[in-house]
């Protein structure tokens, strides 16, 4: 391998740039909540803004309000981080003063794709190939056991595990998760340098060979990466996830992480459930012929529709459980409606819809938004009136 000193040339340190302010002063609180958080949410309220269609009727084709403008804020377990959070995540982790072995073939990597490509592609090629890196930088800088996005995060999982043992029992996925939880309290220690180095320890890397390097890559991902499946896979999603979720409101946790753990716990007992009373549940749906025709989508359909529907119900309950939760959500749709009446429970509909643009307009609308279609306060949010049929009792 090229350049096998560790020291980062110069030229790294040109495309890179330089980044100020990693450590932050005291943040200062506004009654419940801090000026960061406060201007998270303001930026999330005017990106939500960018996002929606509002020439589009929401009551007529929520797809058409929250998708045709093809700009989905998320997806379930978060979203490709922005230009200026890579930027941000890069830089602190060549400003590391840990050097070891696999962040220098991350940097050789990164010279021999410029040399290639617009700084910004290389910025994304970068961050797919070497993610376990960026996990490193993470939870080292910022997923700290004091942050408040890990107690959230740990709160949310606490949660959904006792609340799901009260109606599924003791079931694998819910023993796994209270394991992986209790595992995520301390992130960190999935990403040492020493384990990063072992991980990467067969890939060769050239400064000077792009079409080798990516080769190399896609092979080492396919055969030797332990990041791709089992709790390093899960200790890394969760990471990037947290970072993403910066200062969110609990309305984003809810609609892209919560409604995530339901969508697995129910896609795994539908399958098992009697044949004849699932059908029944279907029918009674009156889901329209090219979803009712095919197993799979009849099978979306009400793995969906429950997945919302918990997912909202435990949003409700965290609302009403604590006085001070109460004030929070108070406080955060006072700053919200200053931007067109958006408010918390908007945001949660919206992020919720925008995980499934990708899918078009008829499997949106008929399988993954039938729990939107039978939210009373979705109808009452959007002055829609109210539903011409009620099928809450099908499933």
């Amino acid at each position: 391998m090229a350049g096998t000193k560790l020291g980062l040339g110069i030229s790294v340190a040109l495309f890179l740039g330089f980044w100020v302010g990693s450590v932050q002063a005291q943040v200062a609180y506004v009654r419940n909540l801090s000026e960061l958080r406060i201007k998270e949410l303001e930026d999330l309220a005017i990106r939500l803004q960018h996002s929606i269609n509002p020439e589009k009727y929401a009551c007529e084709s929520y797809f058409d309000y929250v998708c045709s403008r093809n700009k989905p804020l998320f997806s379930i377990m978060g979203h490709s981080p922005q230009m200026s959070e890579l930027f941000q995540l890069l830089t602190e982790l060549q400003n590391d003063p840990e050097q070891f072995e696999a962040k220098q073939k991350l940097m050789d990597f990164f010279i021999s794709c410029n040399s290639h490509h617009a700084l910004e592609d290389c910025y994304r090629e970068t961050f797919e190939y070497f993610k376990p890196l960026f996990g490193y930088i993470v939870t080292k800088n910022l997923l700290e056991g004091s942050s408040h996005e890990l107690t959230d995060f740990l709160g949310i999982l606490d949660r959904f595990v006792l609340r799901s043992r009260k109606d599924f029992g003791s079931h694998p996925i819910l023993s796994k998760l209270a394991t992986y939880k209790e595992k995520f309290r301390t992130p960190r220690i999935y990403f040492h340098a020493g384990d990063l180095n072992r991980e990467y320890r067969e890939l060769r890397i050239y400064r000077e060979s792009y079409e080798h390097n990516i080769r190399n890559l896609e092979l080492h991902r396919k055969r030797n990466s332990t990041y791709e499946l089992g709790v390093q896979r899960t200790m890394l999603d969760w990471s990037m996830y947290l970072f993403q979720s910066r200062n969110k409101p609990m309305s984003y946790y809810y609609s892209t992480f919560t409604v995530h753990l339901y969508m697995t716990l129910f896609n795994s007992q539908e399958r098992h459930r009697d044949f004849t009373r699932f059908r029944e549940s279907v029918e009674c749906l009156k889901l329209p012929q090219f979803v009712n025709v095919l197993d799979e989508a009849r099978m979306l359909a009400v793995v969906y529709l429950k997945s919302f529907r918990a997912a909202w119900q435990d949003y409700s309950t965290w609302i009403v459980s604590m006085p001070q939760h109460h004030e929070i959500y108070d406080q955060e749709n006072s700053i919200l409606k200053k931007y067109h009446h958006l408010n918390n429970k908007r945001v949660f509909f919206t992020l919720y819809a925008q995980n499934f643009c990708e899918f078009g307009k008829d499997l949106a609308e008929h399988v993954f938004y039938l729990g939107l279609h039978q939210n009373p306060d979705f109808f009452d949010i959007y002055s829609c009136g109210f539903p011409t049929q009620n099928s809450m009792d099908c499933v």
